[in-house]
């Protein structure tokens, strides 16, 4: 049991926990428990990770992507199948779950790719997987990729979209005609790619769209059914930071200009997800012009320490950062600190801010684009009920059907 400064029901009070089997039985001002300093939300969901792996993992694996998250206050990721190979298939799919079974952190879940092999037998691969696993969507399906088969037209998606009207789908919304590979990637015109892809795709169905970064296609979406993320670098950066990043700069979508990142931030409130899309490369990819940014670790304390400034609230932040995700992707007892929930918290301490410096962090990549960027990371860490951050505990378990 904890007691102290509970983010609970949209609003701090001071109140105990009871917990019980790794869940939240009680909550009250006269339940006791170990006081801690600081105040106790909800840990984290950050839907969009990718933790490399594979032929990959110089750049990340999920035991150290899992580390950033649980040092970020994150308690459940879920990853991106466009690994090599792309996890558009059960046995692959099966091969990433048992590593994290023996690596993970924080708990971990996994989207099925959608791709032009396997999208004629979808729903064999997804029955066949869930006899195991929870597949928390099909995605992110790019609608633009540098790999062909990855690459999904929008007439396949229309039709896949029409067979499995009820899963959820997670979309990359670039159109490939606005599209050109080269550094730094923000001089093409991939801001028309974006809210084009986004004006196709809402006529189709109904998506949860990855990383949207213009204002003009967030504004499209917020008057659909659709549902959308947005990450920390295209709130807080902008293309005027190229000077300060120089060679890191390119990232997918590209950074924008100040009045849409501006815009972003501005309405925080109304976007539906904050997510990281951590998506790491070497030092020496990235002076080769790779595109992706690390982000798992400082999303939650940057915006920690810019809600304890009265930035954002701290009512929207556990909204994007847990209790959306959760309900979206349909993460049973994850989100809110709440009765019957799992008892899954960090605790910050918002007298403790320090500046970001890449050799601080977990992830294998070893550079950050918000190096010296304010932050408050997490003191302490629980999963269901157990202190983890500390104890280098393997705490986290992969999201099976039952």
């Amino acid at each position: 049991m904890i007691a102290g400064k509970i983010f609970y029901r949209g609003e701090f009070i001071e109140a105990g926990i009871e917990i019980e089997n790794g869940r939240i039985k009680k909550i009250g001002k006269l339940v006791e428990g170990k006081r801690v300093e600081g105040i106790i939300l909800p840990a984290g969901i950050d839907v969009h990770v990718h933790f490399r792996d594979f032929a990959e993992k110089k750049k990340e694996t999920i035991e150290t992507g899992t580390l950033s998250a649980l040092h970020g206050g994150i308690c459940l990721v879920v990853d991106q199948p466009n690994t090599k190979p792309p996890v558009d298939n059960a046995k692959v799919y099966f091969q990433r779950m048992e590593k994290a079974e023996k690596y993970a952190y924080v708990d971990y879940s996994l989207n099925l790719a959608l791709t032009n092999s396997n999208h004629k037998n979808l729903g064999e691969i997804i029955r066949k997987i869930s006899e195991r696993y929870f597949i928390p969507a099909v995605g992110e399906v790019f609608i633009q990729h540098d790999n062909e088969d990855l690459q999904i037209s929008y007439e396949t998606l229309q039709k896949v979209y029409e067979r499995f009207g009820r899963v959820v789908f997670t979309v990359h919304a670039e159109d490939p005609a606005y599209v050109a590979n080269g550094s730094p990637n923000f001089v093409f015109r991939r801001k028309e790619a974006e809210v084009l892809a986004v004006e196709k795709l809402v006529e189709i169905g109904n998506f949860h769209f990855c990383h949207i970064s213009t204002k003009d296609s967030a504004r499209r979406i917020l008057s659909s059914n659709s549902t959308f993320e947005v990450t920390p670098h295209h709130m807080l950066l902008s293309v005027d930071d190229y000077p300060r990043i120089g060679k890191l700069v390119n990232v997918n979508p590209p950074l924008r200009e100040k009045e849409d990142a501006n815009w972003l931030f501005r309405n925080f409130h109304r976007i539906d997800v904050l997510a990281s899309d951590h998506a790491p490369h070497t030092l020496e990819d990235k002076e080769l012009g790779a595109s992706g940014f690390p982000g798992v670790e400082t999303m939650y304390p940057i915006l920690v320490n810019m809600a304890s400034k009265g930035y954002v609230s701290f009512k929207s932040l556990v909204e994007k950062i847990a209790s959306n995700p959760a309900r979206i992707f349909g993460f049973k007892g994850y989100g809110e600190i709440e009765i019957g929930n799992f008892a899954n918290f960090a605790v910050f301490n918002l007298k403790n801010i320090r500046e970001i410096r890449a050799e601080d962090l977990h992830s294998k990549c070893g550079w950050s684009p918000f190096e010296g960027f304010e932050a408050i990371f997490p003191e302490r860490v629980y999963l269901r009920g157990e202190e983890v951050l500390e104890s280098g505990l393997r705490a986290g378990r992969v999201l099976k059907l039952v």
